[in-house]
């Protein structure tokens, strides 16, 4: 070991002196040599004649001549050789050095990207890294959904969002093949059909599927531009690279998944707190009223004033009741059990029955309908889905409270309007959820009739939207289907019959 310690490798450039100083030393021998024989040749003196006169010594100097020329010429051929290895050393401690270099920079990228689970930032680090590693100027990170959308992209920002069908182009391409892809020089659009031309002179480019598990998962490519001109191994090191990125971008997008199901959880854990506060808050006004209505009735003193505290008593029974069924039908429709039974019905006829009882609780409705309008729907929810509309109107709008009922060639819109403040263009979207009580419609209950409205003409196949209604308001507009002739026979037609003589649905419209 202790040799191997002390041995040195002998550098390039000392080889190359020592080949110099073997050349000028061979040189200048062989110049010696020659100038002394022709020293002793044309120099005549007893000694230059005795010494050019005896064989064995021209004979010896020859020999010694050869042997040093084939002593230098051998460590020549030693030295040339050392000198090749060296070179090749060199050359390989590059390359080494270079995939050391790449190693490392795969590393660092992996450790980036699993630094963080921000999907947008996963792919920022992502492009980065590969464009870092392999010297580039360009490049983008396309995801999979169906086709291929640009999701970040360095050097083309413009390129952002542009999507592209699998098959077309060089990343269409890839991802259909599922193979990374070399391309040197520019792309023919004969070997890639739907290929985009681009003003940016791209000289060399790879393109490499990121597969997880089998699932596809987008398309990364780096564009080369200047004069770094991409290679095999180059291609080997991306498709390295990407399946590194796909590991990133699977735990990233399970991250989001998570965090999405988190914040779901805790926004029903907030709603049920809120839930159970308001059920609490609004349970306790009516019961209440019927504890403290049958305590006063119990007083001697109160006897004349009996039939009143029993028009209390029912009015806060009816008000629970209420409560109870938007209970009991919300949890129906969320579990998707809600039982409906899809028939023809007169929607004319109904909204005349609705109109009628709410007169009795001193409630003037203007009904604008023709004399027969049929409608594929449950008569028993339409019956709940008026009901719940106007008490609506009338909570949280202002008189006069309007029902309109319009036909078109396959549907038939239904409309109550009020003359209050209306709902607020943001807010017709969430005035459909659950306990959701608006500023702009403050006042009592647990928030979920227009849920239920919602829940239930959906499942009678319709559509319900909140919108202003002429002249200010409030508008809630239900879009009913037809029923079709063919399939309901003789139900259409007692369904027609039972709302008047008139045709089905004649274009005059009638008003009370």
């Amino acid at each position: 070991m202790a040799g191997l310690r002390d041995f040195r490798t002998p550098s390039l450039e000392a080889v190359e002196r020592r080949r110099l100083q073997l050349w000028i030393f061979t040189a200048i021998l062989l110049v010696s040599v020659s100038l002394g024989v022709v020293f002793v040749s044309t120099w005549q003196t007893s000694v230059t004649r005795a010494f050019a006169g005896t064989p064995v010594m021209r004979i010896a100097i020859v020999l010694l001549s050869v042997a040093f020329s084939v002593y230098a010429i051998e460590k020549e051929r030693h030295l040339r050789k050392l000198s090749r290895l060296l070179v090749d050393e060199r050359m390989l401690t590059t390359a080494l050095s270079n995939r050391l270099r790449e190693v490392q920079l795969l590393l660092e990228a992996g450790k980036a990207m699993n630094d963080v689970l921000e999907l947008s930032v996963v792919l920022d680090t992502m492009l980065g890294s590969a464009i870092e590693l392999l010297g580039s100027d360009s490049g983008s990170v396309m995801r999979e959904n169906d086709e291929l959308v640009v999701s970040c992209a360095h050097g083309n920002e413009l390129a952002v969002g542009r999507r592209v069908l699998l098959g077309e182009g060089i990343a269409g391409h890839v991802a259909e093949s599922r193979e990374a892809l070399l391309v040197q020089g520019k792309a023919d659009s004969g070997d890639f059909p739907g290929l985009v031309s681009t003003d940016r002179g791209v000289h060399s480019a790879i393109s490499a599927p990121l597969i997880h598990r089998d699932e596809l998962l987008g398309v990364l490519t780096v564009n080369s531009s200047g004069d770094r001109v991409f290679t095999e191994f180059d291609l080997r090191a991306v498709s390295l690279f990407a399946e590194q990125a796909a590991a990133a971008i699977a735990n990233a997008r399970l991250y989001e998944v998570e965090r999405s199901q988190v914040e779901e959880l805790t926004h029903l854990d907030r709603m049920k707190s809120q839930f159970v506060a308001l059920v609490s808050h609004e349970l306790r006004a009516p019961i209440a009223s019927i504890i403290g209505a049958i305590a006063s009735a119990r007083k001697p003193e109160m006897e004349d004033h009996r039939r009143e505290l029993e028009d209390i008593v029912e009015l806060a029974a009816l008000q629970l009741g209420t409560m109870l069924e938007d209970l009991l039908v919300a949890a129906e429709l969320e579990r998707g059990e809600a039982a409906r039974r899809l028939e023809p019905v007169n929607l004319t006829r109904v909204v005349r029955e609705a109109a009628a009882d709410q007169r009795l609780l001193d409630r003037e409705i203007q009904v604008t309908a023709p004399h027969a309008a049929v409608v594929v729907c449950d008569r028993k929810y339409l019956r709940r889905i008026l009901d719940n509309l106007v008490d609506n109107a009338f909570k949280y709008g202002r008189p006069p409270v309007r029902i309109e009922v319009a036909g078109e060639a396959e549907h038939v819109w239904l409309s109550v309007l009020d003359d209050g403040r209306g709902v607020a263009e943001a807010d017709r979207e969430k005035v459909f959820d659950r306990f959701q009580r608006l500023d702009a419609m403050n006042g009592h209950g647990l928030g979920l009739g227009l849920s239920v409205v919602e829940g239930l003409v959906e499942a009678m196949g319709g559509t319900i939207r909140a919108e202003e209604a002429p002249g200010g308001g409030a508008a809630f507009r239900i879009r009913f289907p037809r029923p079709a002739h063919t399939i309901f026979g003789d139900a259409l037609a007692d369904a027609v019959g039972s709302g008047s003589q008139a045709p089905a649905a004649p274009t005059s419209p009638s008003v009370s």
